[in-house]
């Protein structure tokens, strides 16, 4: 192992503001949106009548992902809005028709106010809705037409239909939907399918569409928006089926099959893909706006909940973003268009899908526009950058991250605390003691307990600090491994067995001791003799602590009272600032454990991700002042429960 020099680094109050922001392309062209569409019974074609329909269920999905992602209030009031305007005291929809498959979507918002409010009128709309699939009508395989009057399978109704029911067999716990799910998707996979991954937009028996001539009954381009509400299905299907769900495995082999062949017809110059997706060097081709963003929006969600690695796929999607917003074009009243967008049935050829007029601004285009920059802009940023060390605690390793993947690892048992040391060498526990490895991965110092230590730190006098938990013991060590240095603080008849008593600490500047105590739930400050000079209650269990310069003390409070948080404390015991998972999109926060100062660009966390089930919450999280996600790492190969983290700052810019 070489460990990367490091020079002293002194970092300023966590709340340095990070870099100026970019422009925020989804909220913006969402606020347009509703300023142009203040009703939002207004949404739908021409002089359709109706519009409890895809188009507007298709921007209600868009606007309550924008919510989640930013927790502005305003875009959950445009969709409570709608569904209050459509929805009855009693839960009747008069307006729901299951004519057709397009119709099924506006009932995903249904259920979302059904979750939020828990009135069973949403429940009773939904369930309405639900029973519109009791008759039906399929085809021999029994795949759902797209409409009983269209006996053809379109790939944009298996996604109104099927996000629904998948939503449905959850929220209202009726798991044997899911099996219908699967079914519906297999099936589409299957008739619709491509060797690379691609999809057809549609499928017809013999005789029931002017299109299907040849064996396969298959449309014959892969047109860009048809192929997208394949890829949304995909991207978010898998956040309701069950993890052991039959055919659960096929459908993530077909999400990363298309993932790979959306790369490899991605056009090298634009970032974009064409309105026929797989032929972007053909003669007249174009690229598409809303199909490139619902391929953006499957590639950054597929990274984010580590179904394919990030170091594949985030140039891809950085480059699709760069693209996607190009395509946004500011109209005379200050709000915006999109141009570029396509929103046809099938057509018989290759020629029909180029030529068609390139349309503005329309509904397609604004939902996937919104769910593309958006996921880009607001969630978690899983392109992790730079280097870093951690301590995964459950695989007993140190490891070492290099964009995000493994690539280097020493074994340590239970390891919990580290830090890079000015001259490039690691400090970390292990266990039952203290390692100190240099460039080459020689040791270089060593302390062993007969006690579990959680916390080491270099002093500047060259000695180690320790924090030997059940002793309850705060020790300085010198370098040939001599305890010189040694304070108690575990209180008169306190057992001293207690695994518990201590996570991580600090020692101080001015002599004292900064200890989070985990079972006993609170921070201390020690002075030289140990006695307590200082305490905050952190109900939750504290695990790490830091004192700032200003005076102020961060803690990080685990899980116990399932309110995970960070929680900042000034020097008379007051709460002046705390992030919780109601501050964040998606709730991402499942373990507070160790924490790292990144010099202008905020807190760095480390998500334990133990107790219980294997979580998919992401593995760390750096986090502004502002309670903004910059980036995150997610489920990564090699990596299972990271505990504390070091980083290599001059690879962090």
């Amino acid at each position: 192992m070489r460990l990367r020099i490091l020079f002293a680094i002194v970092f300023p109050l966590w709340f340095t503001s990070v870099s100026a922001a970019e422009r925020i392309y989804s909220e913006e062209v969402a606020t347009s949106f509703i300023i142009n569409h203040p009703d939002p019974d207004v949404i739908r074609w021409g002089k359709q009548t109706n519009h409890f329909t895809w188009q507007a269920g298709y921007i209600m999905f868009a606007m309550e992902k924008l919510w989640r992602m930013t927790n502005d209030s305003t875009y959950l009031n445009y969709v409570r809005r709608y569904v209050d305007q459509n929805v009855d005291a009693e839960g009747h929809v008069p307006v729901f028709s299951s004519r057709a498959l397009d119709n099924f979507i506006p009932g995903y918002a249904c259920l979302l106010l059904y979750e939020l409010t828990g009135e069973q009128r949403y429940a009773r709309a939904a369930e309405t809705i639900r029973r519109g699939f009791d008759d039906y009508p399929r085809n021999a395989q029994g795949i759902f037409y797209h409409s009983r009057t269209i006996p053809q399978l379109w790939v944009d109704g298996v996604f109104m239909g099927q996000i629904f029911l998948a939503r449905y067999a959850k929220t209202m716990g009726h798991p044997e939907d899911f099996e219908e799910v699967v079914k519906q998707i297999q099936g589409l996979i299957r008739l619709c399918g491509r060797p690379d991954g691609l999809l057809y937009h549609g499928w017809a028996e013999r005789g029931k569409g002017g299109w299907a001539k040849d064996e396969d009954h298959h449309s014959p381009e892969v047109w860009s928006e048809g192929l997208g509400w394949g890829a949304v299905l995909l991207a978010d299907v898998f956040d309701y089926l069950p993890a052991n769900q039959p055919g659960r495995e096929q459908l993530m082999d077909a999400l990363r099959h298309m993932c790979q062949g959306l790369k490899d017809c991605q056009d090298s110059r634009t970032g974009l893909w064409c309105q026929v997706v797989d032929k972007p060097d053909e003669a007249g081709n174009w690229n598409e706006t809303s199909g490139s963003a619902m391929f953006t929006y499957l590639l950054q969600t597929a990274i984010n909940k580590g179904y394919i690695p990030a170091a594949d796929y985030q140039p891809v999607v950085d480059r699709a973003y760069q693209g996607l917003v190009s395509k946004a074009v500011r109209n005379s009243d200050g709000g915006y268009n999109l141009i570029d967008c396509s929103s046809i049935g099938i057509k018989g050829s290759y020629q029909a899908y180029i030529s068609q007029p390139r349309e503005i601004s329309t509904y397609a285009a604004f939902g996937s526009f919104i769910i593309g920059t958006g996921i880009v802009e607001h969630h978690f940023r899983f392109h992790f950058p730079g280097t870093v060390y951690a301590t995964d605690y459950k695989q007993g390793k140190v490891i070492r991250l290099d964009g995000g993947q493994v690539t280097w690892q020493h074994d340590a048992p239970l390891s919990n605390d580290l830090s890079l040391l000015p001259n490039g060498h690691l400090l970390f526990t292990t266990g039952k003691g203290v390692l100190e490895l240099d460039g080459q991965g020689d040791t270089v110092f060593c302390y062993r307990s007969d006690c579990h230590v959680f916390a080491c730190q270099r002093l500047q006098n060259g000695n180690t600090f320790v924090g030997e938990c059940e002793k309850g013991r705060l020790l300085e060590v010198s370098p040939k491994g001599r305890i010189v240095r040694m304070v108690s603080i575990l209180p008169k008849g306190a057992s001293a067995d207690d695994m518990a008593f201590i996570r991580n600490a600090r020692r101080l500047p001015n002599g004292h001791y900064l200890v989070a105590h985990y079972r006993g739930e609170k921070a201390v400050e020690y002075d030289a003799r140990g006695r307590a000079v200082w305490s905050v209650s952190t109900p939750g269990c504290a695990h790490s602590v830091i004192r700032l310069e200003n005076g102020n003390t961060l803690v990080s409070i685990a899980d116990a009272n399932k309110n995970p948080r960070i929680e900042e404390y000034s020097p008379d015991g007051r709460l002046v600032w705390q992030l919780t998972n109601d501050d964040l999109p998606d709730r991402p926060l499942r373990f507070m454990s160790g924490m790292q100062y990144l010099e202008g660009r905020g807190l760095l966390l480390t998500n334990w991700q133990g107790h219980g089930n294997q979580a998919t919450q992401p593995h760390m999280l750096l986090i502004n002042r502002d309670k903004h996600i910059v980036c995150t790492l997610p489920m990564t190969k090699g990596v299972r429960t990271i505990s504390n983290v070091a980083v290599v700052p001059e690879t962090m810019k």
